[in-house]
């Protein structure tokens, strides 16, 4: 009776294993993202990324239902905002990421930059392997019944940096996920871009306390937009605002609805931001045709994640200041 009472677990966590490894007792990538965790991070935090690098899908459901069910008070909501959140970025932001030209080794970004207690470190490696793959969330609400109206599936909007994630990343989801040249990331930023859509460099706790990827989020289905609407912040401003000149504003609206944070208002006839609703992502300022909108710093916003500052070799938080 004792054999079979320990046996079942043991039977079912090694199922559970299995499936994990895509019914292989251990595949290439999985060895090297353990090794790299850690044992103690693998036990305290490791386990769950391991299932969101598996089952991203069901990972996102869990924390929106988690959210909606906690609301923008309580433990839930700072554990969230704490531990997996994005910092927006211009899409010169973005690019400046994937070309890099030298190491840039682990530093922790600091409140001005990532205003939170975890998860704010970056290390970036010189031309990075990169991988792009599915994004969770909009493969969400397909299934849902929601397809995303920004982007066709398969959805492959998320760019993963850096081994062994992205190794990791291949040999569990390979059917939705490739390496790309740089040069390619850098293309693909500027296609999301046109869609409409907001680059985020997100960072998880489970993956070292680290920056890991550039999602590119649309509205109608990213997660991070989801626990903004409801209070939770888990999303960080670029550190830039956007800003009209009223004499060459023409009125015609064009710019409106691209707004993915609803921060455009029509006043008398001319196009103005809502400072506060702003988030510094830049989608505004290449949709209007009369060259109206630019970004301009808003120390208010926090900083701007500039990597190239970064490869600088100069104290960071000075060349921001």
């Amino acid at each position: 009776m004792k054999v079979l009472v320990i046996g079942g677990p043991i039977a079912l966590l090694f199922i559970i294993w299995l499936w994990v490894e895509r019914w292989h007792l251990l595949l290439p990538g999985t060895w090297p993202a353990l090794k790299w965790l850690g044992f103690k991070r693998t036990l305290t935090g490791g386990l769950h990324g391991i299932w969101y690098g598996r089952h991203i899908t069901s990972y996102i459901n869990f924390l929106r239902v988690m959210s909606r069910a906690c609301g923008p008070d309580g433990r839930f909501a700072r554990w969230l905002e704490n531990t997996y959140h994005g910092k927006v970025l211009t899409t010169e932001l973005a690019q400046s990421i994937v070309s890099v030209e030298e190491d840039i080794p682990l530093q922790d970004l600091g409140i001005e930059v990532i205003p939170y207690t975890r998860a704010r470190d970056i290390v970036i490696r010189a031309h990075p392997d990169i991988v792009v793959t599915q994004c969770g969330c909009k493969e969400l609400h397909r299934r849902e019944g929601h397809p995303c109206t920004a982007c066709e599936p398969p959805y492959m909007t998320c760019i993963l940096i850096g081994k062994p994630l992205t190794d990791f990343l291949l040999d569990h989801k390979p059917d939705a996920s490739r390496r790309i040249s740089r040069e390619e990331a850098l293309s693909l930023l500027k296609q999301f871009h046109a869609r409409g859509l907001v680059h985020a460099a997100w960072f998880k706790d489970c993956i070292k306390d680290q920056f890991y990827v550039i999602c590119n989020c649309c509205t109608c289905c990213c997660l991070g937009f989801e626990t903004r609407s409801i209070g939770i912040r888990q999303i960080a401003p670029s550190g830039f605002v956007a800003s009209v000149n009223e004499a060459a504003c023409k009125g015609c609206e064009t710019a409106l609805p691209w707004c993915p944070f609803g921060a455009i208002e029509m006043v008398n006839g001319k196009s103005h931001v809502n400072k506060d609703a702003c988030m510094g992502c830049g989608v505004c300022v290449t949709k209007c045709p009369e060259g109206a909108r630019t970004l301009i710093p808003d120390v208010a916003k926090g900083l701007p994640l500039d990597v190239r500052k970064l490869c600088s070799g100069a104290s960071f938080h000075h060349l921001l200041h």
